[in-house]
């Protein structure tokens, strides 16, 4: 037997255990098998509900508490980068409710920015950070993430939210016409009022007919009336 042939038989004998090692490795070199990830996603996805129901009793202070424990676990996750991305911008889009709801306008913005950061398509956040941006005036910016909000989610209701899972993440009650008032608002204060062509959604008066299908635009000083008297109505236990 050549040497050549003793090399040979001595690679392929270590071939298999390297291909094992491999296959071991498998769940982005963690170490750890597909099954153990799912079961350390799911953990971490079912953490969302539970915190989201600490928020639903208005303990903003212990809402941003347990979320931001819900980051640092989502920091540690060894699985998918799509769902420990989920997972944060969730976090942090509830912790920039609870900001909101506690008045600090500067911390939530600064939350609804990293949320929507991490997900794009994250409505629930693009609606928080639109009814900040209303608050501090920055009318522009509240359009901006409105129409984000919007396209996002058209039948947006932060009340019934859920995820892919059917997993409960619903709060307030905010909907897809607060999210039309918010741009009527919006528009209006920028001085975009009504236009002659009705198919242009991009007014205040066109906002409010999404809301109010018989509403007909005739002077600012009704229009702002109009968008006062909606927002009172929706903030009634009928209105939603």
């Amino acid at each position: 037997m050549t040497q050549k042939t003793i090399r040979s038989r001595a690679f392929f004998s270590l071939f298999p255990m390297a291909c094992l090692a491999v296959l071991c490795s498998c769940g982005g070199g963690t170490g750890i098998g597909p099954r153990e990830i799912q079961k350390r996603e799911d953990r971490l996805l079912d953490r969302l509900p539970t915190d989201w129901n600490i928020y639903n009793t208005t303990d903003y202070q212990g809402s941003i508490d347990v979320f931001t424990k819900t980051l640092e676990q989502a920091d540690a996750f060894e699985g998918s980068k799509e769902i420990r991305n989920q997972v944060k911008s969730e976090a942090q889009s509830a912790i920039g409710w609870s900001f909101f709801h506690l008045q600090d306008l500067s911390s939530a913005e600064q939350a609804f920015a990293q949320a929507t950061q991490l997900d794009r398509q994250n409505a629930d956040a693009w609606a928080g950070w639109a009814g900040v941006a209303l608050a501090l005036r920055d009318f522009g910016d509240a359009a901006k993430y409105s129409s984000q909000a919007l396209e996002t989610d058209p039948e947006y209701n932060s009340a019934t939210r859920v995820d892919a899972a059917g997993r409960l993440l619903g709060h307030d009650n905010v909907d897809e016409r607060h999210l039309r008032l918010m741009l009527a608002e919006a528009y209006f204060q920028i001085g975009i009022y009504g236009v002659i062509e009705r198919n242009d959604p991009n007014n205040a008066a066109a906002q409010v007919r999404f809301v109010d299908r018989d509403y007909r635009y005739q002077d600012p000083g009704q229009l702002l009336q109009r968008i006062s008297e909606l927002a009172v109505e929706l903030q009634a236990p009928t209105g939603n």
